[in-house]
C-alpha cells in the first residue's frame, strides 16, 4: 500500500472514530437525561389546583394587556387545536392564534414507552376524580387518575398513541342522532387525509398515505403471537380494525415514526411553525371568553402568562379545543352551562346549556394479570433505552402494548364491539409506575409483588359502550380551581354485568395452546378481595369494583345535537344560541365510540376546518 492510500484510510478510520465517539457520547447523553427526568419526577408532586397558571403579579392585577386581533383565536394545543391551526393557516390571510397553557414537548415527551411517567410531571393537568362508589376502590380516596395533556400537543403527547377509528355504525348513529354529514361515508374521507399510514396489510381504501400523521405498528414480541394465536383458537379472525371490519384481532396502530411519539404537536405545529400568520403561544392559561352579552357574541378570550393578563380578540370565531374537561370548565365560567349548576357557584347565566352532563367514558378493567415463562428484558435500563435508540422494543410502544382485539360478550353475532382487550406488558416502571391508576401504598404493599416487568401480561378490559353517564362541574367560578370530575362507573348494573361476561371471555385465553405454550396463569396480584373465593362472581364483582379504572376517553361534554334541551352544540359545532363560537374536540362526540378516541378527534378537526373554510369563503 503506497504512502497516499495509507494517509487516506487513516484519515478515513479517524472519521468513523470520530462518528463513533458521538454518537455514544449522544447516547449516553440522551441516557443521562431519562434517567434523571425519571428521578426528579419520583418527587414530583401533582397540583391540586392552578393556581401556578393562574398568578399575576401583584404589580400586575389591575393591567390587562392587549395580545391583538386575529381571525380566529383557538384555546387548546391538543389533538384538535393543532390540526385546526394547521388547516386554517393554509389561508394565508388569514391570521390564527393558538393558545395552549403547556409548554413545548421535549425528546422525553417523545419516547412512546414513558408515557405512565409523563403523568408525573407538568405536563398533565394533575386530576383526580371524585370519590368512587363503584370503581377505583382500590386507589388513594376511592379516586381515579383523569391525565390530561398540558403541553403543546395536548393529551396526544401524553396519551397511548393507539390509532383506532372506531366502528362504521357508530358514525351512522351519530347522523342518526340528528347530525347530518356524520355518517361513516361522510367522515372516512378525512380520516384517509390526516393519516401517513404505513401498515402494510390494511384493508384497500381505507388508508391515507399522504397525511400528516404517521401510523404504525412496532416491533413484535412473542406475547404479540401467543394473544394473535390464542384469539384465533377461540375464533377470532385477524383483521385491520380500521378497515373494513371491526371484529377480530390484530396488532395495534400506533401514531409514531421510527421510535418517536407522533402528536399533534409533532405533526402539525412543529414543521409549520414558520408560517408569518401562525401564533404559537405556549404556557397561556385561558380563564374566561369574552362574549358580548346581548348578542351572546365571542369576541375573544381573557388569558394569563408570565404573570400578566392579556386579552387576544378574534374577528371571525373563537375555538375551544381544550378538551372534553377544561372546555367546559371554560364555558361555564364564562356563563354558559346549566343555569341551575351556575347559580349555585355564584356565576350569571348567559346561555343555559347542558355543558358537562353527559360525559361518556371507557370503564377499564386492568386487574387481569397473568404470569408466564417468558421473560422479554431483562437488561438494565441503561440497555434498554440504548435499545430504543435503535427502535427496538421496550420503550418504542407505550405500555409496552403488543396487540387488540374486539369482541361482542352479548351478541356474539353483532358486527359493533362491545368490550375491547389490550394485551399490554408491565414494563419495569419507577414507582410512578403505580401513579396511573393512583395507587394506594397500602394495596401495593398487601399486594402479592407488583407485576414482574416483562414477564406478566395484563389483558386490559375495556367496556366500550357504557350506560352509565358522568359529569364535570365547577366547584366555584374561579378558574383556580379545578373542575369537579365524576366518572360514575357502573351505575347502571348492566355495565358491570357486561364487564364479567368480558372478564369471563378473557380467561377462555387461559385455555388455548397458545397460552399454555408460555405457562400462562392467573395471578390475584393485588389482594383487595380476599373475602371471595378466587374465580367465583362475588370475586370478579369484587374485583371490578376494585380494580377498574379510566383509559382516558372522557367524551360528550359538550355534545353534538340538534337541541339546546341535550346537546351544547350543533352538526356544525356552533354553541347553541351563541355567535362566533365553536367546540371542536372530544367534548363533542355525541356517543362514545367503540375504540379509542384520538384517532376520531383528529377526524373532527379535519372536518371542522373544511366547514370553517366553507363558512367563511364566498
Amino acid at each position: 500500500m503506497n504512502r497516499l492510500k495509507l494517509s487516506a484510510l487513516l484519515i478515513l478510520l479517524c472519521h468513523l472514530f470520530e462518528l463513533y465517539c458521538s454518537a455514544n457520547d449522544t447516547a449516553e447523553a440522551f441516557i443521562e437525561m431519562v434517567l434523571g427526568k425519571i428521578k426528579a419526577d419520583e418527587s414530583y408532586v401533582l397540583p391540586i389546583d392552578n393556581s401556578k397558571l393562574a398568578y399575576v403579579s401583584p404589580l400586575q392585577e389591575s393591567a390587562t394587556y392587549d395580545f391583538g386581533t386575529f381571525d380566529f383565536v383557538i384555546v387548546g394545543a391538543g389533538s384538535a387545536g393543532t390540526l385546526l391551526a394547521n388547516r386554517l393557516t393554509e389561508i394565508e390571510k388569514w391570521k390564527v392564534l393558538l393558545l395552549e397553557a403547556g409548554g413545548p414537548e421535549n425528546e422525553f415527551s417523545d419516547i412512546p414507552g414513558m408515557t405512565v411517567e409523563i403523568y408525573s410531571t407538568d405536563m398533565n393537568w394533575g386530576y383526580l376524580s371524585t370519590p368512587q362508589k363503584r370503581a377505583c376502590r382500590a386507589m388513594d380516596q376511592f379516586q381515579c387518575t383523569c391525565p390530561r395533556g398540558k403541553v403543546l400537543g395536548g393529551s396526544s403527547t401524553i396519551n397511548g398513541k393507539m390509532y383506532v377509528r372506531g366502528n362504521k355504525a357508530d358514525y351512522n348513529a351519530w347522523e342518526k342522532m340528528g347530525n347530518p354529514g356524520w355518517s361513516y361515508k361522510d367522515v372516512l374521507p378525512y380520516f384517509i387525509k390526516t393519516e401517513n399510514s404505513h401498515i402494510d396489510d390494511g384493508d384497500p381504501g381505507c388508508h391515507g398515505k399522504s397525511g400528516l400523521l404517521d401510523v404504525n405498528y412496532t416491533d413484535q414480541t412473542i406475547f404479540t403471537s401467543v394473544f394473535l394465536r390464542g384469539k384465533e383458537e377461540l375464533g377470532c379472525r385477524a383483521i385491520d380494525y380500521n378497515g373494513k371490519s371491526q371484529i377480530g384481532v390484530s396488532r395495534i396502530q400506533f401514531t409514531i415514526k421510527g421510535n418517536k411519539a407522533v402528536s399533534g404537536g409533532t405533526a402539525f405545529i412543529d414543521p409549520f411553525l414558520k408560517r408569518r400568520n401562525l401564533n404559537v403561544t405556549i404556557n397561556a392559561f385561558v380563564t374566561r371568553l369574552i362574549i358580548d352579552k346581548d348578542t351572546k357574541t365571542a369576541l375573544g378570550v381573557e388569558f394569563i402568562k408570565d404573570g400578566r393578563k392579556y386579552e387576544a380578540r378574534a374577528k371571525k370565531e373563537v375555538i375551544l379545543s381544550a378538551g372534553a374537561i377544561n372546555t367546559p370548565q371554560i364555558l361555564m365560567i364564562s356563563g354558559i352551562g346549566p343555569q341551575e349548576e351556575l347559580t349555585k357557584i355564584g356565576v350569571e347565566t348567559l346561555v343555559d346549556l347542558p355543558v358537562g352532563l353527559s360525559m361518556e367514558d371507557h370503564a377499564t378493567f386492568v386487574g387481569l394479570n397473568i404470569r408466564t415463562n417468558i421473560t422479554l428484558f431483562n437488561e438494565t435500563m441503561e440497555v434498554l433505552l440504548k435499545r430504543y435508540l435503535n427502535n427496538q422494543r421496550p420503550y418504542t410502544a407505550s405500555f409496552n402494548a403488543d396487540a387488540i382485539s374486539f369482541i361482542n360478550v352479548n351478541d356474539n353475532k353483532s358486527s359493533v364491539p362491545d368490550i375491547q382487550q389490550i394485551l399490554a406488558t408491565p414494563p419495569g416502571v419507577t414507582p410512578n409506575g403505580w401513579r396511573m391508576f393512583n395507587g394506594n401504598k397500602q394495596v401495593t404493599e398487601q399486594s402479592a409483588g407488583l407485576p414482574k416487568p416483562y414477564n406478566d401480561i395484563q389483558i386490559w378490559t375495556v367496556l366500550l359502550h357504557p350506560k352509565s353517564k358522568g359529569s364535570v362541574k365547577l366547584k366555584s367560578g374561579s378558574p383556580l380551581d379545578f373542575p369537579i370530575i365524576d366518572y360514575n362507573y357502573y351505575s347502571v348494573e348492566e355495565d358491570k354485568k357486561t364487564m364479567l361476561k368480558a372478564i369471563k371471555e378473557s380467561l377462555k385465553l387461559l385455555e388455548t395452546d397458545a397460552f399454555k405454550s408460555i405457562n400462562a396463569t392467573y395471578v390475584s396480584m393485588y389482594k383487595v378481595c380476599t373475602d371471595y373465593t378466587e374465580g367465583t362472581d362475588e370475586y370478579w364483582e369484587c374485583m371490578v369494583e376494585q380494580l377498574t379504572t379510566t383509559l382516558y376517553h372522557p367524551a360528550g361534554t359538550t355534545r353534538m345535537g340538534k337541541s339546546s334541551r341535550d346537546s351544547v352544540v350543533n352538526s356544525k359545532l356552533f354553541v347553541h344560541s351563541t355567535k362566533r363560537l365553536r367546540v371542536v374536540d372530544a367534548g363533542v362526540i355525541p356517543k362514545i365510540l367503540s375504540g379509542n378516541i384520538n384517532a376520531p378527534i383528529y377526524m373532527i378537526a379535519e372536518k371542522a376546518a373544511d366547514e370553517i373554510k366553507n363558512y367563511w369563503i364566498v
